[in-house]
């Protein structure tokens, strides 16, 4: 009797510990989707700010100048507040926040548009133009 209750507290132990390795940890990271640069990852400890990440990316994308990278951060800058109020608000519908996302986006655009030289204003159209699709 002794060697049956044993086998069975054996055979209870051995169940319950394979089951406690089995489980694995299968989230998703917080950051996993999120937008990055060559220079965020280097720097971990930093946090990349969305408009100097999109800044960036205008003077890469359309070899932009200091004084206009410094410009369409201004633009970008006094937008912030309705960028991080769209980003945040959980009481509008999906397609009411495109429909500012749009009314921001194109706000924005009127904006750089004049900055641009006419080598840059075509890619740029051509930019928005993708943006759209």
């Amino acid at each position: 009797m002794k060697t049956k209750t044993s086998y069975i507290l054996i055979l209870f132990a051995f169940l319950f510990t394979a089951s406690a390795f089995a489980q694995v940890n299968r989230s998703v990271a917080p950051g996993q989707y999120r937008r990055t640069t060559a220079k965020a990852k280097v720097e971990k400890g930093k946090k990349i700010d969305y408009i100097d990440q999109t800044t960036e990316f205008y003077v890469t994308e359309f070899t932009l100048d200091d004084f206009q990278a410094a410009a369409v951060k201004q633009v970008l800058e006094a937008e912030r507040s309705n960028l991080d109020m769209l980003r945040y608000s959980q009481d509008i519908t999906t397609d009411e926040k495109r429909e500012k996302a749009v009314e921001i986006t194109t706000r924005i655009d009127n904006k750089i548009m004049p900055m641009l030289n006419p080598d840059q204003l075509e890619k740029y159209k051509k930019f928005i133009e993708k943006r759209k699709q």
